[in-house]
């Protein structure tokens, strides 16, 4: 990202996807950038699918890094479902392209609290006004979409240039701290240990950027 976009210094950061083997098929959380799906195939060889098990593709939110391959996987998935919270479905819906298997089909909304294949659904809004996180209950594992990231094993907030309502932010930072995870996966940077505790040390140590 070069200087100035999200402040005054060039930042090289990943943008990550998940894959999830469910009962009845796979779950992709977001399709990162333009292009994905050729790193999202291999993933699936690698569990021993292809693209046909992919029943669910869940976006946490509308941004350009987490929706670029979403046209590019449904066009291979056939009849995934795709499910986006409640105030960003519009904006995921309106960027399917005519022609893939669900341009007719309009993005599901999913509904703070409820479940997507074991997935509980927690709004998050904030860094966009429908972003959502996921929690499996199970694992205690949760995907945090961009509610909070980490860069060079740091916890860190979103950078403020792309979050739309940073009070709203904040407040879902303090929801997902009640939370207390397991573990935490992060579309942007790497997972780190304890990190229920460096989540509450990161809300405690400074208020977001204005």
């Amino acid at each position: 990202m070069p200087a100035g976009v999200a402040g005054p210094t060039e930042i090289s950061f990943d943008v990550r996807c998940f894959l999830l083997p469910v009962a009845d098929g796979i779950v992709v959380i977001d399709t990162g950038m333009g292009g994905n799906a050729t790193d999202i195939h291999p993933a699936l060889e690698r569990l021993g699918a292809g693209w046909a098990d992919i029943s669910d593709v869940v976006i946490t939110h509308a941004h350009a890094d987490h929706v670029g391959s979403l046209n590019e996987v449904l066009s291979k998935a056939g009849n995934a479902v795709v499910w986006a919270g409640e105030a960003d479905a519009n904006a995921v819906s309106s960027g399917i392209s005519s022609g893939t298997a669900s341009s007719e089909a309009q993005v599901r909304a999913a509904v703070d609290g409820a479940y997507l294949r074991g997935l509980r659904v927690i709004h998050t809004p904030g860094h966009t006004p429908g972003h959502i996180s996921l929690l499996h209950e199970g694992e205690g594992l949760l995907f945090t979409g961009d509610a909070v990231g980490t860069m060079n094993g740091v916890m860190v907030r979103p950078p403020a240039p792309f979050t739309a309502d940073p009070v709203e932010a904040e407040l879902s930072l303090r929801k997902l701290a009640r939370l207390s995870p397991h573990r935490m996966l992060f579309s942007h940077g790497a997972e780190i240990p304890d990190a229920s505790s460096q989540l509450r040390k990161l809300i405690e140590r400074s208020e977001p950027q204005q």
